[in-house]
């Protein structure tokens, strides 16, 4: 089955309707399915934040992604699977969200820090607190 084009079942049992390969699919605009250790890199490094940011007083959660595809009518399927992990910080302004690609962290507010400083990335996410407060 070479073809780009493929046939599947259709509701008239002596016709079938022509699926196309759309590879667009693929790559629909959402996050991409990580490696089970890239994953686990980057809860740890966000766990390294989240223990930074415990020692100057803020709350925040680590949480894992997942997508599921369930989708029994179209092939080939999006894959289902681990996407990047969040750390959500809570202000009394609010919950702001912490991402990581392994060299950097994405802090709220659009700031990067370094991984390997959770502690300054920390300490920028508390001085942008307080200057949020003092306006």
């Amino acid at each position: 089955m070479n073809s780009p084009l493929a046939t599947s079942p259709s509701p008239h049992p002596h016709t079938q309707r022509p699926i196309e390969d759309d590879s667009t699919a693929l790559t629909s605009g959402r996050p991409p399915i990580l490696a089970d250790a890239e994953v686990a890199l980057r809860m740890l490094l966000l766990a390294e934040l989240q223990a930074a940011l415990v020692e100057l007083g803020f709350h925040s959660v680590l949480a894992r992604n997942q997508r599921l595809v369930l989708q029994y009518n179209q092939r080939p399927c999006e894959p289902s699977g681990l996407t990047d992990p969040d750390l959500h910080i809570f202000t009394p302004d609010g919950t702001g969200i912490a991402t990581t690609d392994g060299a950097t962290y994405a802090l709220p507010g659009g700031r990067n820090c370094p991984v390997s400083d959770p502690g300054a990335a920390a300490a920028i996410l508390v001085r942008s607190h307080r200057v949020a407060q003092r306006a």
